[in-house]
């Protein structure tokens, strides 16, 4: 593909522009909406005639991006530790007690 700088820089620009909007809003609405403009810009960037390059660039977000749309985000959890702790006294095990009398003797 030819090279066109004009247009490589405007779609340069656009492209840094949503991966910074990115690592803002890190929702689930977020991410389909990012799929969707890198889509979009990568459409544009072919008609452009960008280099394969950048193309290639755009091209591998857009991946990346289609696989973190259909991610989860990551589920908070307490150790175990602090669900023992949080739950006190019943969060003893009859093995825990049996141990407590081993010790206490």
């Amino acid at each position: 593909m030819n090279t066109n700088p004009p247009h490589e820089h405007c779609l340069s620009r656009e492209f840094d522009a949503l991966l910074a909007r990115v690592r803002e809003q890190r929702d689930a609405q977020a991410r389909h909406d990012l799929f969707t403009a890198l889509l979009a810009l990568e459409r544009r960037a072919g008609v452009a005639e960008v280099s394969d390059r950048f193309l290639r660039q755009i091209s591998e977000a857009r991946f990346l991006a289609g696989i973190l749309r259909e991610s989860v985000a990551p589920i908070a959890y307490a150790s175990p530790l602090a669900a023992r702790r949080a739950l006190g006294p019943m969060a003893r095990t009859s093995g825990a007690q049996d141990l407590d009398a081993v010790n206490a003797a």
